[in-house]
């Protein structure tokens, strides 16, 4: 069992590197798209189906569509804060609205 979840593991973490590789080279629109590719949503949704069937896929996927209001949030808040504040407090601004919001979601539902 525990095989699975390295390997799920080191896939993400090829992802990951991918997209630092190529941001880090003037890539990123490439990065961008690389990270935004369903790739990992896909293979999460496959994960879960092989795992707990169809009637698990649809609650994630429907919790995957309210989790990107405040996703959008956070990208948002870097993409304007950063130049105004600097990258790290843009991190850590956008987070805590992340979170904030995704709080307000999860007490709601």
């Amino acid at each position: 069992m525990g095989i699975k979840y390295l390997l799920y593991f080191l896939l993400g973490g090829t992802v990951v590197s991918v997209v630092t590789y190529y941001a880090s080279h003037s890539r990123s629109l490439f990065a961008a798209f690389i990270a935004n590719m369903p790739v990992m949503t896909l293979i999460t949704f496959l994960m879960i189906y092989r795992e707990a069937g169809e009637s698990a896929v649809v609650p994630y996927a429907k919790g995957l569509l309210i989790m990107l209001v405040p996703w959008l949030l956070y990208i948002f808040t870097v993409l304007f804060m950063t130049p105004r504040i600097g990258m790290v407090p843009s991190l850590l601004v956008g987070l805590g609205c992340y979170v904030a919001i995704a709080y307000l979601i999860l007490q709601r539902f």
